[in-house]
């Protein structure tokens, strides 16, 4: 898959906005996509949120999906794997 830094992420009402692309992969498992992302927002904690979807190839360019509660299972575990070997 061809590694992207930026993209815009047009939301349901149309407004577009500018997201930084933490990763993209594919599990095995589903045979899909996905694509963690952050468009600089921070939660209670002030700790940047990550976004996670589905990333299917459309036309000249993406689409986000949402994922289904066993696919984020999945993708959570993809995310703790990161972090571990990170530290």
């Amino acid at each position: 898959m061809e590694k992207l830094q930026k993209i815009k992420v047009k939301k349901s009402n149309g407004e577009e906005t500018e997201a930084e692309v933490l990763l993209c992969f594919e599990l095995e498992k589903t045979g899909k996509k996905y694509i963690l992302y952050t468009i600089g927002r921070k939660n209670d904690q002030e700790m940047i949120t990550i976004n996670a979807a589905e990333l299917k190839e459309k036309d000249k360019g993406y689409e986000l999906n949402t994922i289904s509660d066993d696919e984020w299972k999945e993708v959570k575990e993809v995310m703790r794997e990161i972090i571990r070997n990170e530290e």
